[in-house]
This record gives structure tokens, sequence and C-alpha cells, in this order.
């Protein structure tokens, strides 16, 4: 069971945060929550049902998907070397194109963090 305010899938506590951070800012604001005796994480995803999950639980809080909404994905240890920040194995691959791609396309060539990012359909 979940505290207040937060949604269960899974065996796992999600909750979403209406707030402008960085994704290192995010971070701290998340552990700063504790559910039981551990300190909440950004989110790690690892199937598609969750992806869907994680996406229709922030649309449901602000339709549309607003920009930024980050995710504990990063390589901020090894360059290139994405993991999670919760320690759990980065097993789901379906990312748009060849993201997460730490930045190749942009200057500078550096993305070290990963978020949710929605293409409208045309």
């Amino acid at each position: 069971s979940c505290p207040l305010f937060w949604t269960e899938y899974e065996g796992h506590c999600y909750r979403y945060f209406p707030v402008n951070k960085t994704w290192a800012e995010a971070d701290l604001y998340c552990a700063e929550f504790s559910i039981g005796i551990r300190s909440a994480k950004l989110a790690s995803i690892h199937s598609w049902e969750e992806n869907v999950f994680v996406y229709d639980l922030v649309n449901s809080r602000v339709p549309g998907i607003p920009t930024d909404i980050w995710m504990g994905l990063n390589d901020l240890r090894q360059e290139g070397h994405f993991e999670w920040t919760d320690g759990s194995s980065f097993d789901y691959h379906y990312w748009d194109g060849s993201q997460p791609d730490d930045g190749i396309h942009s200057i500078p060539e550096e993305e070290d963090c990963v978020q949710i990012w929605y293409r409208h359909s045309s």
C-alpha cells in the first residue's frame, strides 16, 4: 500500500510533482520523500506497460504531457553508460529513435539525464 497522494503499480509507489526543476534538483527533491524506510527515487521504467502507466499518471494530472518530466536514467557516473538511480537494471529499450544518445546531435554534445518526451502524431 502506498502513502496518501501516491499511486501503486506492480508493488512500487509513484507520484508526479508539478514542479519545474533541473534533473539534479528533481532527484534531490524526490529523495526528500520517504516510502516506508526508503527514500523515493525518480522513476525507473522496465516495460511497455510501466511506460504507459507512468505516461497515464502524468497525463491524468497535466493533460498533454508537459516537458521536463524527469526519469531516473542517467550516465553521470560513466559517459555513455546509462543506469537507473535506484540501481535496477537498464532492461527497457523502447526509446525514440536512437535515444538515449548522450546528446550527440546537440551543442554541447552532452546530455546526461533522461526525460519523458511525448511526440504528437499529426
